[in-house]
């Protein structure tokens, strides 16, 4: 929505959304993740009722070298 110019920032975005301006920055933070770790949780989903792949749990990993975020990656794929 900011890329197409519906919303001018992130707190516009919270707004039109009706969560909190920190809440849309914690998930804009996982875009720091490496592109191909976002395709792989992408491909996993999430096939139980209750999410387990959770945005507190990703968050961590947000800053940490490709090796830690595969690490948990295959982690996760063990759990599938």
């Amino acid at each position: 929505m900011i890329d197409n110019g519906q919303v001018k920032k992130q707190s516009d975005l919270a707004h039109k959304l009706g969560v909190s301006r920190v809440r849309i920055c914690q998930i804009f933070s996982l875009l720091k993740l490496d592109s191909l770790i976002i395709q792989e949780l992408e491909r996993l989903g999430d096939p139980f009722k209750s999410k387990i792949i959770i945005e507190r749990l990703l968050r961590p990993y947000v800053n940490n070298s490709l090796q830690e975020q595969n690490t948990l990656l295959n982690i996760l794929k063990t759990l599938f």
